[in-house]
């Protein structure tokens, strides 16, 4: 073989060698890429479904305040009592809690479709996970939607608060599912928070009876 010949060869050899080593960085680049990209997308949701949380969680105790303030005066139960004036029984007011049900499912629903037309912010900071940076940059605009129609169900607990008293507590549970858009796709979660409604004390025997559970409504 002439001496030209194996110049040519060895520098065909260093060209594969190089074009190969080249290969296996992008290769490696591409893998580091997928994984980092991978790992930012769990940590956008995580992110995503924490803040999309504590607003629907904002609009639900909103829209409890509001309800009670506008249905504040109702009674919700009318306490029976025998001819001595002792505590039969505690009876739901059905026409109240219906009210006061459809109200506060509605300030719910209105709620979270202006949380849909403003969408949910995070700054770009708070997707590095630095705690020095959280809060802080361009925040990107999220996407949510309300699915389904928002649940309440109440419920009640009653005990005694002393000599002759009772304590008559109502709560209200309240459930909806949002989705929330994401780069990749969407995620659906559901947030269910329980409040009280009602908080009063009654001056008697521990009524022998409860009754409401037609919307709900259960001893416990």
């Amino acid at each position: 073989m002439h001496r030209g010949d194996l110049l040519s060869l060895k520098r065909r050899s260093k060209k594969c060698r190089a074009s190969y080593i080249l290969l296996a960085v992008l290769i490696l680049l591409a893998a580091v890429t997928a994984v980092m990209v991978q790992e930012l997308n769990e940590h956008f949701a995580e992110i995503a479904e924490f803040r999309s949380r504590e607003a629907a969680t904002d609009v639900m105790t909103e829209a409890v305040e509001e309800t009670l303030s506008l249905c504040g005066d109702d009674t919700l139960y009318r306490i029976n009592t025998d001819s001595s004036g002792r505590v039969m029984s505690a009876q739901l007011d059905t026409a109240a809690a219906n009210r006061l049900k459809n109200t506060l499912t509605r300030q719910i629903e209105l709620g979270l479709e202006e949380m849909g037309d403003e969408g949910v912010l995070i700054p770009l900071g708070t997707l590095l996970g630095i705690p020095v940076f959280s809060g802080r940059g361009t925040s990107l605009r999220l996407g949510v939607q309300q699915l389904g129609a928002v649940d309440s169900e109440f419920s009640s607990s009653i005990e005694s608060a002393g000599i002759n008293q009772t304590r008559l507590t109502v709560y209200v549970k309240v459930t909806a599912e949002i989705r929330i858009i994401l780069p990749d796709g969407h995620k659906d979660i559901s947030i269910s928070e329980d409040y009280i409604i009602n908080d009063s004390i009654i001056v008697g025997d521990i009524p022998q009876a409860i009754y409401g559970n037609g919307i709900g409504m259960a001893y416990r």
